[in-house]
């Protein structure tokens, strides 16, 4: 097993690099052990794993978490033995791992299916254990659980797993896993190490290019108790008047149909059976009753190939079985006779910049009534073309197309259904496009488009989750391409958000993870992060050619930005505004935006490292407002049209070696309380100080403190 041995160090980046250092005595804070089986969870080229516990360190390095694993445990196996006992080099292990234990404030162990099976999780179990006061979190990846090893279970199976629901890591989602595992550490007292690393910075110490991995392969493969894939079952419809749905149910070949009994149907048409609507209502586990129209697919593990399903305006398909696969299938909605959308309105639209609106604002959290939703688009929330709506649905879309000419949803997750959509496409003109609800129910897309919407493009609220991988959210020209609130966690790689109202809205305690994406051409801002609670982590992104802020900032939500850009857009860069509202910024270009780059004001807070903002219309950097506060370190504000800096009304802020050149107007203070501190930095002008402003220069660090003039 890959045990989680790596040393005890106190530096982080020496940590991500396996560097082996002496360790400070006693429980460091921030500090995590995770203890796992190589073969199952390590790294896929190195010891045939699937990288899991690779995934589980990052995420927790980018919290701010030193994780103590990542070296092979070669010596643990490779020393000489003695009457089948094992010496020299296992004893080096031995104290390296007693130390790591000794030195961590949570012990995470990563139970696989092979996990216990080796003596190293004994003694790392077995010391974990009996340290006094020490946090053991059994991690379920797979396998049974709890784990059968005798030496492992009695240590284990009476602790509370993470995750708490039917679904093991390898199955579900890693950030709503990851979120509960940080609620535990969290509950626990275990906080993230005081002066941490960044993520990034961890991962480019280990060699690594992102703190993060995108790998959602998994979803698309089948579970263990699925069938093979060449077996077919039988496809079951339930409705008052058959030929309703056989003449919309075409097959474009002629398949042979297996059910899992073994009786085999070939024809143009899977086995139809026929019921009447008191036993279609009976067989609807969740949601509203199925009703005469309704195409309920009830049996488990049935496959669908290469053909079209064509729906009434007044009909859905439903999903009630695990093991469904729809491949290079069509579902369409019928198109709505002319006037049909007489009743469409447009809602007065308040603009992010403007302090209203958005996703979080006006959504219908849905409790079956239709909704309007905010900006300005009206739609149905209560029904869908498309409905997974039970806990034990598991959906797999290869190819697949999802049109949807009515005024409701093209595709509803609830009540922890989950789906997996490769190369689809999603379109819903007159309705909102996909809306995940609920604990447990997830979205995971890799190369999709969710495209032309009259709602948002993806809605995840209420506990849901999702994970996107390459894919489109694209011309929800009168709402939110990606809309993530109700405490839901979603993660997003190399994603394009373009032409919509809003790209992304966080709202309401939801977290949002971008890494590798874009945002772009939206008629509002390019990612919108609101009220307290909600966060932001954005890697690698590029927000751009927005009509309004690449990113908004405001009601006490906060944002973390690393190795990013926002450019080009029609006023700020990054708007931050709003008591609580607050922003880390961290190799960020703020560059040729019409307004400021960095515009900061109503009592928010900002934080920047190693920034550059240059070319923007007007300053590089503007602080606006009593309680308003900017630290930036090794920043460069140049060659902006306006001027470098503007400390406004009382904003305070401070600069630590940073240089600002080439703008064509001096930096100004103005206003009573506003106040410049400025430590070993580069301006070509001497500030303007007008109205009562004051501009400091500050001590260097270590020669007098934070405040002392020079």
């Amino acid at each position: 097993m890959g045990a989680g041995c790596s040393s005890a160090a106190p530096d982080p980046a020496a940590v991500a690099q396996g560097a082996e250092v002496d360790t400070v005595a006693g429980p460091q804070p921030g500090y995590v052990y995770l203890s796992y089986h190589r073969a199952d969870t390590g790294d896929q080229r190195g010891e045939g794993g699937d990288g899991a516990a690779g995934r589980i360190r990052d995420w927790l390095t980018s919290k701010g978490y030193v994780v103590l694993m990542g070296e092979r445990d070669d010596d643990a196996d490779g020393g000489k033995k003695a009457a089948g006992v094992q010496q020299g080099p296992v004893q080096v292990w031995y104290q390296r791992m007693q130390r790591a234990v000794e030195c961590c404030q949570a012990f995470v162990a990563v139970c696989s299916e092979r996990y216990g099976t080796g003596p190293e999780a004994h003694r790392e179990l077995q010391l974990a254990d009996g340290a006094s006061g020490l946090p053991l979190i059994p991690l379920w990846h797979g396998g049974p659980w709890p784990p059968p090893d005798v030496h492992v279970a009695p240590l284990l199976s009476h602790l509370e797993r993470v995750p708490r629901g039917a679904r093991p890591l390898c199955r579900t989602v890693l950030e709503g896993v990851m979120g509960e595992l940080l609620d535990r550490l969290q509950a626990a007292g275990v906080m993230p190490a005081p002066n941490a690393v960044d993520g990034a910075a961890a991962a480019a110490a280990a060699g690594r290019t992102s703190a993060y991995t995108s790998d959602v392969e998994w979803c698309f493969q089948p579970g263990p108790e699925d069938p093979k894939e060449e077996d077919y079952a039988v496809v079951k419809c339930y409705t008052r008047q058959l030929q309703e749905i056989v003449d919309r149910l075409s097959l474009t070949v002629r398949p042979t149909v297996l059910d899992l009994g073994g009786e085999t149907f070939s024809g143009d048409l899977p086995q139809l059976m026929l019921a009447d609507a008191a036993a279609a209502a009976a067989l609807s586990a969740a949601g509203s009753p199925a009703t005469g129209g309704t195409l309920l697919l009830s049996r488990p593990h049935v496959t669908l190939r290469n053909g079209c399903i064509k729906l009434r305006q007044d009909q859905e398909f439903r999903i009630l079985s695990p093991g469904i696969v729809l491949d290079q299938i069509s579902v369409v909605t019928e198109l709505r006779q002319a006037g049909a959308r007489a009743s469409r309105k447009k809602l007065s639209t308040t603009g992010a910049a403007g302090g209203g609106g958005g996703a979080g604002g006006g959504i219908d959290n849905g409790d079956g009534a239709g909704g309007v939703v905010g900006y300005g688009a009206v739609y149905e929330m209560g029904r869908a073309m498309v409905v997974m709506a039970a806990g034990a649905v598991g959906l797999r879309a290869f190819n697949c197309q999802f049109t949807n000419h009515g005024p409701h949803l093209a595709l509803w997750l609830a009540s922890g259904a989950t789906a997996a959509f490769h190369e689809c496409q999603v379109e819903a003109r007159d309705g909102g496009g996909v809306w995940v609800r609920d604990a447990g129910s997830v979205l995971i897309g890799r190369s999709c488009h969710l495209q032309n919407t009259c709602g948002p493009c993806l809605q995840v609220e209420a506990g849901g989750g999702a994970q996107l991988a390459a894919c489109t959210l694209a011309n929800s020209s009168m709402h939110v391409g990606l809309a993530v609130g109700g405490g839901c966690r979603v993660r997003a790689d190399k994603c394009m958000v373009s032409g919509n109202q809003t790209g992304v809205s966080i709202y309401a305690g939801a977290t949002v993870e971008l890494v590798g994406c874009e945002s772009t051409s939206n008629t509002l801002a390019g990612v919108e992060v609101r009220e307290p609670g909600t966060t932001l982590t954005a890697i690698d992104c590029k927000l751009s050619q927005n009509s309004q802020s690449g990113l908004l900032v405001a009601q006490g939500g906060s944002a973390r930005m690393t190795s990013c850009g926002a450019g080009g857009n029609r006023t700020h860069g990054v708007l931050v505004r709003g008591e609580g509202s607050f922003a880390a910024l961290r190799q960020v270009t703020l560059s040729y935006n019409q307004q400021a780059g960095l515009l900061v004001n109503g009592a928010a807070k900002v934080d920047l490292v190693n920034c550059e903002a240059i070319g923007n219309k007007m300053c590089a950097l503007i602080v606006w407002g009593a309680g308003t506060q900017a630290v930036a370190q090794d920043c460069r504000f140049n060659t902006n049209v306006q001027a470098g800096m503007a400390v406004k009304d009382g904003g305070r802020c401070e600069l630590t070696r940073c240089a600002v050149r080439g703008n064509k107007l001096p930096s100004e203070v103005a206003g009573a309380g506003s106040w410049l501190g400025t430590r070993q930095c580069v301006m070509d002008e001497k500030p303007v100080v007008a109205r009562g402003g004051a501009v400091q220069e500050l001590l260097p660090e270590g020669k007098g403190g934070k405040g002392g003039k020079k």
